[in-house]
This record gives structure tokens, C-alpha cells and sequence, in this order.
């Protein structure tokens, strides 16, 4: 391929070529696609920064494709039972310099668009996946497939995926993605499990940044004539009969699965293999081209596919869109990144501690604690929640209590807040002595609504990026409105720690860091915001800074320090 490669999006309401640069040469991710198909998958890793070494797969046209974009990998027409079975002879095969598996296994038993047979025999193919990893033992590994795996027919399966990989000893999670929010212009919701060797699987997740362009399919057609093709490009139109035309002609927008017509100012809904399942052009009667899926798909215009147009369409219609294959690559990188920094003195003391029998201690203690009854306890609305704790910083939160409704009813919503007048707003905080924070609260608004379309955002670093936000409120926000497994850290949690584990700590921003990643360990999966409201009236009843309430601990036979020094 050429030095730079052309890739759409839009800009300032417009849909533009721009070239972007080859990503570094030494990545840090080396990885290997098993069932790669048109190696969409690792091209969205490619353009991430990482290094393809290869992949496998049994279409012979889809490797085609592969190779022409990757031409310095080794791309092999096999299975994954047979390479699974070989692997071991396979001594200096570039699959043992891969640190990342990436794996997209066939995923028609588990499809809402097929038969969702849960007895076809590729719903089976993870099991040779996980003889593969424990062969290698590569440091992440990054499972793709359909939503339907996750439902209860089949639910057994991913299950058995995952204790495979815990008993290899990999921490996994797993979470739903959708690429509309990493920039395609298509509703495409994928399960993503993410395992890694060392480190917190959940922090991949936590890494990832959605893009603020929330594309159309105009945005991803703009540029592309409607009635000319464009053989260069795979711009190819289908040859239909009049009789076939005709019935185009009279779909409206939307419809069913088959033959559906798109919408020029809405996302394309998700593509599936089969040409009579292609779309229907918004304006023209006829089916996209394989072009226009492509772009739908978020591929750039020098992705080409190799093979017959039938076989070109299933290869863009089974792809992963790389640009959610390159913000998962990102954020595979933040998060080691992440792990490295926060490996300090503080978190590798206390990691030993982070067993199955303290979290149970601890939930028990916390939710037993948890008494306390204010109003903003009853939202879990993520931008009020971020007001909330605005207002509460270094101020008491009875006193806070005697406000909040009314700041709420001033600035119920982002767009609100970012409308608001300053002098009304600025009247209520007075009360209690909080004036300063009405700008912040304003320019709170205004950020969200600007940058994030009136959502707040839920990726730990975009929440960090808006005004007034810190580590604390990030967290409280992450667990408290989306249920993450996340831990506010403040100086009840510098106490606690202190206390309960006999550390002596500087609360420094480090060690902030450090105590956030231990105690996101403990945090259970169900009733997070539970868990963490009743730490704050543990430590506010009972672990008090001063003339703490030992007696009445549920902790206090675990506790490191003595009732004495606890003062």
C-alpha cells in the first residue's frame, strides 16, 4: 500500500478525504488474527499502532483480501482445530512472537440473523482457541462475536470460554460495544471479551474513548455518485430486474432485516452477509454497492476486496469496523500504560490482600453501614450525580442538602446548565458558600453538550477531561451511575487503608492512583452503589477521623490497628 492511506469523516457537518500517516513501525502490540476473515479486525489494530504478524482462516477469497493490506504477515487457508492441533510443531512459526490473540470465531449458530443453533459445531470452535492460549500464553487476548452468545440458550458456552481462560490464569471481562460510538456510521453491537495476563481486564474497557462524530449514513455516502460506478473502488451497482426495481421503489426507510431502506440522516442499521441482505439506497432503487457497505463498515476507500462480488459483500458484512478495532487496540495500550504507573510501592503491598474473602468482609460491612438518606442518593442520572459532587467538595453534606433540590430544578439537564444565569444560580450557592462552583457548573453544561452531545461520558479518562473533575468524581460517577466496579478514593479511603492494613501513607495523587486500582478490586459486581455509599457512612459513623467507633466495627476483628491508635 501507499505511505498514507484515505479515510472519511466528518468535519464541521461535512464528510472530507483526509490522509493519515502510517502508525510507528515498533508498536507494542504484536498480534495474530485466528479466523481472521478480511482481516478487519487487525487492520483496525494496525491503524491502532500495533504489528500484524498473520492469521488463519478457511476462505481462501477473505485471506486474499488479508494479504493484499498486509502483505509482510503470514496469512494460512486452514482451521482453527487443525492450526490448534499443529501449533506444536509449529517452532518458529510468527504466531509464538504474537503478545496478542485477537479472535473472531464464526458466529452463525449464535446470529439473530441465522437459525441460532446452539448444537453447530463452529458454536464449539473457542474451545480450540483456548488449547491455542495455553500453548502460547500470550499477554492479552481479544475474543469478537455476536450478541447473541451472551443469551441464555448459549450462555454455557461463553461461560466455559471464560473459566477456560481464568484457569489459565487470565483476568477477563467482558462488555457489549457498538461501533456507532467509535465513529462508524452503522448500529453494530458486538461482544467483546478482553483477557490479559497481568493487570485488570475491566481497565481495557475502562480505556476506551467513543468518538464524539455520530456519523450518518449521508456522511458515510458523501462523495460517492449515486448513479455512476466506480469499479476501482468496488463502487459496483447490483444488476436487478424491473420487476426487482420496481419492489425497491416501494420500500420505505427502515423495514425488515432483508432488503431494508436505509435513512440519509440516521446510522445504517447492521449489515449481514447475503447480497439480499444488503440495504436498499436511501434515494436510488437498488442495493448498495460493496463500496457503500464498506463505508458503512468505516473502512477507507483503499481497503479493496479481493474475490467475486458475493464474496466481497460477506466480507464486509462479517467484519469488525475498524475503527472499533482501533479504539479497543488504544485502549488495550492505555491500559498496560495505566498498570505500569500504578504498579508502586502502596499497590504491590497491598495486591496480596485483594482475596475473595476480604471483598465479601468488606461488602458486608459496607452495606450493613449504609444508613444514611440524602436526596441525590435516589438518582443515578450521571449528569446530576456530577452536579452533586460539585456542590459536596469540601462542603458538609447536610449543607449541601439544603440547596441541591433547587440547583437541581435550576440545572436539571447539561443543556440547562449550560444556558444557565450565573446571578440566579450563583444566588442559591451563597446559601452556603459556594458561589465559586457556578462556573464550573456552567462550563460543566457547556463541555458535555459540546463534546459529548449531552451524554457524559463513561470512559474514566473523558470524565476526567471535564471541568471540575478529579479522581474522586470520576470514580463516584463511573460507579454510582454506571455500575463499573470503581472506587472513589478521598481521605475516608486514605483512613480506612491506613487503619485497617497499618500503612503509613503520604496521600499523594500516586498513592491516590494506586489505592483507586486495589479497592476497585474489592468492589463487588452487583450493588456497586451500595457498596460505595455505605463506605462513605462507614466512614462518616463509624471509622471517623477522629474518636473512631471501634466497638461498633464489624471489621474491628480483621483490623490491623489497635482500638488505641486509631485515633
Amino acid at each position: 500500500m501507499a505511505n498514507t492511506c484515505v479515510s472519511w469523516h466528518r468535519r464541521r457537518s461535512t464528510c472530507q478525504f483526509r490522509s493519515i500517516e502510517k502508525m510507528p513501525k515498533r508498536a507494542k502490540i504484536a498480534c495474530f488474527d485466528l479466523c481472521c476473515g478480511a482481516g478487519a479486525l487487525s487492520e483496525g489494530f494496525r491503524q491502532g499502532g500495533a504489528t500484524v504478524l498473520g492469521g488463519i482462516d478457511t476462505d481462501a477469497q477473505a485471506l486474499a483480501t488479508a494479504k493484499t493490506h498486509c502483505p509482510t504477515g503470514t496469512w494460512e487457508r486452514t482451521s482453527i482445530e487443525e492450526f490448534a492441533e499443529s501449533l506444536k510443531t509449529l517452532n518458529g512459526h510468527p504466531i509464538r512472537a504474537a503478545n496478542t490473540l485477537l479472535a473472531g470465531l464464526p458466529c452463525q449458530g449464535f446470529s439473530r440473523a441465522g437459525r441460532r443453533d446452539p448444537a453447530d459445531a463452529r458454536n464449539f470452535l473457542y474451545k480450540h482457541l483456548l488449547r491455542i492460549v495455553k500453548e502460547l500464553s500470550p499477554d492479552h487476548v481479544v475474543f469478537e462475536n455476536v450478541t447473541g452468545m451472551a443469551t441464555v440458550r448459549t450462555r454455557h458456552m461463553l461461560d466455559s470460554l471464560i473459566s477456560g481462560l481464568r484457569r489459565a490464569k487470565y483476568d477477563v471481562a467482558s462488555r457489549v460495544l457498538d461501533a456507532y460510538d467509535f465513529g462508524a456510521p452503522q448500529h453494530r453491537k458486538r461482544l467483546f471479551l478482553v483477557a490479559v495476563r497481568k493487570g485488570r481486564a475491566s481497565g481495557v474497557f475502562e480505556a476506551l474513548r467513543p468518538s464524539n462524530d455520530k456519523l450518518t449514513v449521508r456522511d458515510a455516502f458523501r462523495g460517492l455518485p449515486g448513479t455512476q460506478e466506480r469499479k476501482s473502488i468496488s463502487h459496483v451497482f447490483m444488476k436487478h430486474g424491473s420487476r426487482v426495481r420496481a419492489k425497491l421503489r416501494r420500500i420505505k426507510p427502515g423495514g425488515p432485516i432483508s432488503y431494508r431502506r436505509l435513512v440519509w440522516e440516521s446510522p445504517a442499521d447492521t449489515l449481514i452477509s447475503g447480497h439480499r441482505a444488503l440495504p436498499v439506497h436511501p434515494r436510488h432503487p437498488r442495493a448498495i454497492s460493496v463500496r457503500e457497505a464498506a463505508r458503512l463498515q468505516g473502512f477507507d476507500d483503499l481497503f479493496l476486496f479481493e474475490g467475486y462480488i458475493s464474496s466481497q459483500i460477506d466480507q464486509v458484512a462479517n467484519a469488525v469496523p475498524p475503527p472499533l478495532a482501533r479504539a479497543l487496540c488504544s485502549a488495550l495500550r492505555r491500559a498496560g500504560e495505566h498498570e505500569k504507573r500504578i504498579h508502586g510501592r502502596v499497590f504491590r503491598k497491598l495486591l496480596p490482600e485483594a482475596t475473595p474473602g476480604l471483598r465479601k468482609r468488606l461488602t458486608a460491612a459496607f452495606r450493613r453501614s449504609f444508613t444514611r438518606r440524602y436526596p441525590w442518593r435516589n438518582t443515578r442520572n450521571p449528569y446530576r450525580i456530577l452536579v452533586t459532587e460539585l456542590l459536596l467538595q469540601r462542603t458538609n453534606a447536610d449543607l449541601a442538602k439544603t440547596v441541591w433540590r433547587d440547583v437541581i430544578e435550576l440545572c436539571p439537564s447539561s443543556r440547562k446548565a449550560a444556558s444557565v444565569d450565573l446571578r440566579s444560580l450563583g444566588a442559591l450557592t451563597r446559601r452556603i458558600g459556594i458561589r465559586s462552583r457556578c462556573q464550573t457548573i456552567k462550563e460543566l453544561g457547556t463541555v458535555i453538550q459540546k463534546r459529548h452531545r449531552g451524554n457524559v461520558p463513561q470512559a474514566f479518562d473523558d470524565l476526567l477531561r471535564l471541568p471540575g473533575v478529579g479522581l474522586y468524581i470520576a470514580s463516584a460517577v463511573r460507579a454510582i451511575c454506571f455500575m463499573e466496579q470503581d472506587f472513589p478514593v478521598d481521605t475516608n479511603a486514605f483512613r480506612f487503608v491506613s487503619r485497617y492494613f497499618g500503612l503509613t501513607l503520604k496521600r499523594t495523587k500516586a498513592e491516590g492512583r494506586q489505592l483507586r486500582e486495589f479497592l476497585s478490586r474489592l468492589v463487588p459486581k452487583s450493588g456497586v452503589r451500595e457498596y460505595v455509599y455505605g463506605f462513605l457512612d462507614f466512614a462518616a459513623q463509624v471509622c471517623r477521623p477522629v474518636k473512631p467507633n471501634c466497638s461498633e466495627c464489624p471489621l474491628r476483628g480483621s483490623c490491623t490497628s489497635p482500638p488505641a491508635r486509631r485515633a
